[in-house]
């Protein structure tokens, strides 16, 4: 595998700075001229081929957290978020998804504490038109709150979404542009998924009973408009392991397939509910991220700590295959941690890269033989 590492806005931090960041408050570190304007993390992607763009949702505190990668150039330009953010808005975090038409669904995630939590208004859901450049805001479902992550149903024009700080799961209907608080589900899923059916899948955390602090399964029917929380949990592989969902996709075979935070890689039938644990493919934790890749095996990313590496699933053979390091050797430097995942074309996959540090994130070019 041939790797390469590209810059989206560059911040090397030394010592001093590392020990400031330390001491610092959300409010002190938008003021900070160094980490406001360049430490960045790429946390989302979703590649455009009606344009031939990566799409790159970034952590940035001085709120640019939108912007385009051309595989052709290999230049990163913003798309001028600004125009429409606060300074709330923070993260475009796991919250990009394209329709059908081309149109962009995105999402702003939020960095500040509870003592500004009153006068931040909660996240935007907002859709961008790549023909035109322009964005347009659809509301905010939960107010007060931020939005981790959000799924997009193309059939139903639904967007699903949960929240942080309060962990909500929503629904958004995006024609009449009105939202529902689907209740508080006491879990942190890095990604919803939706079924061949239409449902949605996510975790709650039971306060009570044998599966208490385990990452549980529920199901959102829309069409019924009905939850059913399930007990069942997801696989852990240690005391103290809550089984949390770090990756999730539907897998186009009818099956779900699920990458903990432990770096458990599960597989869930969503008619069943039954949960099969397919293995571990990586020594450290994580599987940050997955994607069905165009040769038909499931690609995902993880580790931690410099430690991170790209791997493949064949559902055939039930075989993993690690396809290396994510290491740059010409920048002598490998991706700290692992956040998304796209494939733009056969073999070739990019991974953004997050809370590094020592510098800011970078872009990173997976070239599979």
């Amino acid at each position: 595998m041939k790797v390469t590492a590209y810059v989206v806005r560059d911040a090397q931090l030394g010592e001093n700075a590392r020990k400031r960041m330390r001491g610092m408050l959300f409010p002190e570190m938008q003021r900070d001229q160094e980490i406001c304007d360049n430490l960045v993390s790429t946390v989302s992607l979703a590649y455009n081929p009606k344009d031939g763009l990566l799409y790159c949702g970034l952590t940035a505190l001085d709120n640019d957290i939108l912007g385009v990668f051309d595989p052709e150039t290999k230049r990163y330009r913003s798309l001028g978020f600004q125009v429409i953010g606060d300074r709330f808005d923070i993260k475009v975090h796991r919250s990009l998804q394209f329709d059908d038409d081309g149109v962009l669904y995105a999402a702003t995630a939020g960095l500040h504490d509870l003592d500004e939590r009153a006068q931040a208004a909660g996240g935007k859901v907002l859709r961008y038109f790549p023909d035109t450049g322009k964005f347009e805001v659809l509301g905010v479902p939960v107010p007060r709150e931020y939005i981790q992550t959000i799924a997009l149903d193309r059939k139903r024009k639904i967007l699903y979404g949960f929240t942080y700080p309060v962990s909500y799961a929503f629904r958004f209907d995006i024609g009449p542009r009105t939202a529902k608080n689907l209740g508080y589900i006491n879990s942190m899923p890095h990604s919803p998924v939706i079924d061949d059916e239409g449902n949605l899948w996510g975790t709650w955390t039971p306060f009570y009973g044998p599966t208490a602090n385990r990452s549980c399964l529920f199901k959102y029917n829309p069409d019924k408009d009905e939850m059913t929380w399930y007990r069942t949990a997801l696989t852990c592989l240690y005391p103290g392991d809550t089984g949390g969902i770090d990756a999730v996709i539907n897998g186009g075979d009818g099956y779900i397939y699920i990458g903990t935070t432990a770096g458990a890689f599960i597989r869930l039938d969503p008619r069943s509910v039954e949960v099969r644990y397919l293995g571990h493919p990586l020594t450290s934790g994580r599987i940050a991220a997955l994607v069905v890749g165009q040769d038909g095996r499931i690609y995902g990313c993880g580790g931690v700590d410099y430690d991170t590496y790209l791997f493949a699933y064949d559902r055939a053979t039930d075989k993993f295959d690690i396809l290396g390091p994510i290491y740059d050797p010409q920048r002598d430097t490998s991706c700290w941690h692992t956040h998304a995942l796209c494939e733009v074309h056969e073999g070739l996959f990019y991974v953004g890269e997050t809370d590094n540090p020592d510098r800011a994130g970078y872009l990173w070019e997976c070239q599979v033989k």
